[in-house]
């Protein structure tokens, strides 16, 4: 079928360049990859039928899972870890040493363009919520976007992971929400850290800082509440910032 073709061969192409990929590479370009696709609303039906109601990780999940939703795809059956990041590749085929340190410097050196792709396909994911939400985008610049609903307004910004987010560049301007967006990762510890760092400060500067988790396709709170049950309703986890305040503050100065 022509939507299959649309996101299949660009997914082939992919697997078959990078046969050693580092999972958060696979899984940013999957959402690229259906975000150019330029789905029409039935074909967006006729995928959401069979991978589920979020395209990109449904067939992220499919490739993981040992049963991709497409046709000769590579079977990414085994991974290692190298410099912290999680790697996929086939079991049937024979790496060397200098295979597996090439694709790490392939990662590394597509770090930036990974960041920029990230960036767009955040932004795309989160307007999506927000109109889910009865809020229309105003404006859009770089990574900065405004939206409005009835008696309400909310800047947000997009960041590409949790370490680069300097709280001091940003504050609550007009009454509007300020909204920050960042990007889940392989890992706890940098939310740990940031929040026993610098949690405290954002909920004093009224910062709502939420997650959005790639694999599953979802966003949720991680720092700072909203007041706007329209919002709140489509959080995954609408609690998590109150578990998260309440399992990973300091308290006892440790």
């Amino acid at each position: 079928m022509l939507e299959i073709e649309k996101i299949a061969r660009p997914l082939r192409e992919l697997l078959s360049e990078r046969e050693i990929i580092a999972r958060c590479e696979l899984l940013i370009r999957t959402y690229d990859i259906v975000r150019s696709a330029n789905l029409s609303q039935e074909e967006e039906r006729e995928l959401k039928a069979q991978v589920g109601p979020r395209i990109a990780p449904g067939i992220f999940a499919g490739i993981m899972s040992k049963e991709p939703v497409f046709f000769n795809l590579p079977v990414l059956d085994t991974y290692t870890q190298m410099n912290g990041r999680i790697f996929h590749f086939l079991h049937t085929q024979k790496f060397s040493q200098q295979d597996f340190a090439n694709a790490s410097s392939r990662f590394l050196r597509s770090i930036p363009f990974l960041r920029e792709m990230l960036i767009v396909c955040m932004k795309d994911w989160l307007k999506r919520f927000m109109s889910d939400a009865g809020y229309a985008l105003l404006a859009e610049n770089g990574a900065h976007m405004s939206f409005s609903a009835e008696k309400r307004k909310a800047e947000a910004y997009a960041v590409s992971s949790i370490r680069s987010l300097n709280i001091d560049d940003y504050g609550i301007e007009d009454g509007a929400d300020c909204i920050i967006l960042a990007p889940s990762s392989e890992s706890l510890e940098p939310f740990i850290q940031f929040f026993r760092e610098k949690g405290e400060l954002a909920e004093e500067k009224a910062l709502q800082i939420w997650i959005m988790n790639l694999e599953k396709g979802t966003i949720d709170p991680f720092v700072g509440y909203t007041t706007d049950l329209d919002i709140y309703n489509l959080f995954d986890n609408p609690r998590l910032a109150e578990m998260v305040r309440n399992n990973w503050s300091r308290g006892d100065g440790q």
